[in-house]
């Protein structure tokens, strides 16, 4: 049986249309790496992208949005080197909304942008959120804020006269001595008293 696919692609010849002229797409870069370009991000731009994430998380419901999920990575990289009050407050509030109907994405992105925007510049307010959030997290069962809080410490680089640990959090993070631990169910799952 004969079949019409030709042999060799490389013959394939494309089809044109009387009067078309072949075109190539526009690169498509999305709105959240745009406004993370050096000098990309301006105010219209931002909002005009958040009001679509918030619209999408609204229409979609928490934690079923993607655009959601581009806006909580734009904060934790953004906030990171562009310290914003207001938007750290609003990334801070939907993340937990989203963790307490069961969606952790958000919040994880907030213990990145805990941990690595410390790093970048130490603010006492956000060491001391990362601080209380970690220990909030822990008490749900989850490890993942303990974990990105012991890294944080472990690796800081900076003046650590300003790393004063909460009593309540030193307790819980005692039994972890190296980030393996964090794997060790035996380790994990000690009762902290």
């Amino acid at each position: 049986e004969k079949s019409d696919f030709p042999a060799n692609l490389a013959e394939v010849q494309p089809s044109t249309s009387f009067g078309s002229i072949p075109r190539s797409f526009p690169a498509f870069e999305h709105p959240s790496h745009q406004l993370l370009k050096e000098s990309g991000f301006t105010q219209q731009g931002y909002s005009k992208y958040h009001q679509k994430c918030l619209r999408d998380r609204k229409k979609l419901g928490i934690g079923q949005s993607q655009e959601m999920n581009t806006l909580f990575r734009f904060w934790s990289f953004f906030l990171r080197s562009h310290f914003n009050k207001k938007m750290y407050e609003e990334f801070k509030r939907v993340a937990l909304e989203d963790a307490v109907a069961g969606y952790r994405y958000g919040l994880e992105c907030l213990f990145r942008f805990y941990s690595y925007g410390l790093e970048k510049k130490f603010r006492t307010e956000i060491y001391n959120d990362f601080q209380a959030e970690t220990i909030r997290d822990h008490k749900q069962g989850q490890l993942y804020g303990l974990e990105k809080f012991w890294a944080f410490l472990k690796f800081y680089k900076g003046d650590r006269k300003n790393l004063r640990v909460d009593s309540e959090l030193s307790k819980r993070l005692s039994c972890f001595k190296r980030l393996e631990d964090f794997r060790d169910d035996t380790v994990s799952s000690e009762p902290v008293s």
